[in-house]
């Protein structure tokens, strides 16, 4: 397995570094940078979540399926709450890809889209640290899990300003010459 841990690690390193081009950058290559992270972050994400079903369900022994079931949500969570996140934002990048790139939106939406950017750099280095425990025990720690729950729902407060921005203060951006 030591190769599919080697793939997942370079895609969570690739959309870091995604990440940070489109933090510093603007217009098109910001818009397309930031497209690219969220979409290579899904890829190591499923690639987590697959080993850790792999695992669970093949060291579940004689626990019962709701025991089974249990322990996949209390496991995967926070990467199916990061993963619903991801989802949403992407929904709402692309939805709202002219206005976006044009710079037609509130300079709030760019706040809160570094932001949320950030948050999901700090997942990400706490998913990239604990990667030699999910790969040796198939699960992680209580402390880590809580913690990106914690960041999780930072990043819900984020995504539901971003939805609020996009959708209700349509014309904040606009500029006259």
């Amino acid at each position: 397995m030591n190769w599919y841990s080697s793939i997942y690690s370079s895609l969570i390193v690739s959309s870091s570094i995604a990440f940070i081009i489109g933090f510093f950058t603007t217009g098109d290559t910001s818009f397309g940078a930031t497209l690219t992270a969220y979409s290579i972050l899904i890829l190591a994400i499923m690639m987590i979540l697959t080993l850790l079903f792999r695992n669970i369900v093949f060291n579940s022994g004689n626990q019962s399926s709701l025991q089974v079931l249990l322990t996949i949500l209390s496991t995967t969570g926070p990467f199916i709450l990061m993963l619903a996140l991801i989802g949403i934002i992407l929904y709402l990048i692309i939805s709202g890809k002219d206005r976006i790139i044009a710079g037609q939106v509130a300079p709030s939406y760019y706040t809160f889209s570094n932001i949320a950017v950030i948050l999901f750099l700090i997942q990400t280095y706490t998913i990239y640290k604990n990667l030699n425990a999910v790969n040796t025990s198939g699960k992680i720690s209580p402390l880590t899990s809580s913690l990106m729950y914690l960041f999780g729902v930072l990043t819900v407060i984020c995504v539901i300003i971003l939805f609020t921005v996009l959708k209700y203060y349509q014309t904040d951006g606009f500029t006259t010459i």
